[in-house]
């Protein structure tokens, strides 16, 4: 998971960038990576569609203030998370405009962030999360089963819809698809989802169509070792729930 956090203070920026990554890992969510900004400006140099998950911003700023920070990312990204975070309800009304998931008022504790984090339910936007293709299709990322790669064309096994076609090359597909922990290329031309994996020994996954995929033999650990974390994640998010 990927977040983004944008404050002017460095003491605010710090702690709410500690606290968010600790409440987090305590909801089962220990892969995270959290990047920090003093200004929004600064922010754009990195921001892109689809580059986190959940942006924080504070909105009395130096210079481009949170608020039009949003409306900025709103003109091409209406799927990511955005909180406000801000001593103030002044802008409160602004923050519907922008379709702000929540506002945390400062200062705030470890009970706030964590009111937050669920209230943002993850759990559900990840079964929701697409991607667009470069025909300007979606592809609704926990529908896929695996990938694989052939003569510049990308063939995705779907459970639901039959399999989708995308003249693509390998290397920017997986650019797309392995941003997402779940997905991995277990050899050339071969993306798996490991949610869709049913059995995993000798060095191949069973998954949930019934296909068979093999791992290649020089990315054995690397894939061994991938599958075993997603695995490990898992479970314990599970546990939380």
């Amino acid at each position: 998971m990927k977040i983004a956090i944008v404050d002017d203070e460095p003491k605010e920026l710090r702690n709410l960038s500690e606290t968010i990554n600790c409440q987090l890992s305590s909801m089962g969510y220990p892969s995270v990576t959290s990047d920090a900004f003093s200004n929004a400006e600064d922010f754009f140099v990195y921001w892109k569609k689809g580059a986190y998950e959940l942006i924080v911003l504070d909105i009395y700023m130096e210079g481009m203030s949170g608020i039009d920070a949003a409306r900025k990312i709103r003109e091409t990204d209406g799927d990511v998370f955005i909180v406000f975070c801000t001593e103030s309800n002044e802008f409160a009304s602004e923050s519907y405009e922008v379709n702000a998931h929540y506002y945390l008022r400062k200062p705030f504790t470890e009970k706030n962030i964590s009111d937050m984090l669920y209230r943002l339910d993850f759990k559900s936007r990840e079964s929701r999360r697409f991607i667009e293709l470069p025909d300007g299709r979606q592809l609704v990322l926990r529908n896929v089963i695996y990938t694989e790669y052939y003569n510049h064309v990308v063939t995705v096994h779907n459970k639901y819809g039959g399999d989708t076609r995308v003249r693509i090359s390998q290397t920017s597909f997986e650019q797309l698809l392995c941003g997402y922990t779940y997905f991995f290329r277990i050899c050339k031309g071969i993306v798996v989802n490991f949610y869709e994996v049913i059995n995993y020994s000798k060095n191949i996954f069973v998954m949930s169509d019934g296909s068979t995929v093999s791992v290649s033999r020089r990315r054995e650990k690397e894939v061994r070792d991938a599958y075993t974390d997603f695995c490990f994640e898992r479970i314990r998010r599970e546990m939380q729930e």
